[in-house]
């Protein structure tokens, strides 16, 4: 029964590992072909709120989020914003939103898993963004 346990937790300890090393960066050329029209859905880590918008071919998006790291005085948390999407020389998809609060602008190595799950910079939960056509 112990045995059974030990393994049950190198298991949940080593699945991420094993997620990055099953999962590979994206070039470039990759990401140039395959983001223009995609519906893209993120989590934010540190605050949980939930943002989607669509990749459109012309670099520009509409963002929604749910908005939970500062909500309104109304009670309602949705937000939406302009922004816009490239993928780098070096081959990172840089997001760029003006959000009325913040401006959010970053760039991240995307990877790709099995089963078409995608990733930002580290294959694991926590970095998990989802492109759907």
């Amino acid at each position: 029964m112990s045995r059974l346990v030990a393994t049950a937790i190198v298991c949940l300890l080593t699945s991420p590992v094993l997620a990055q090393n099953t999962a590979s960066k994206m070039t470039r050329e990759e990401l140039l072909s395959f983001l223009p029209g995609t519906k893209t859905t993120h989590v934010v880590a540190s605050s949980g709120s939930l943002r989607y918008w669509t990749n459109e071919p012309d670099g520009k998006f509409v963002a929604s989020s749910s908005n939970k790291k500062y909500g309104s005085a109304l009670g309602t948390q949705s937000a939406k914003a302009s922004g816009t999407w490239r993928v780098s020389d070096e081959g990172e998809y840089c997001i760029d939103i003006d959000w009325k609060r913040l401006q959010e602008k970053w760039c991240a190595y995307v990877l790709k898993g099995p089963a078409n799950t995608y990733y930002l910079n580290v294959a694991d939960a926590n970095h998990q963004i989802e492109f759907a056509k």
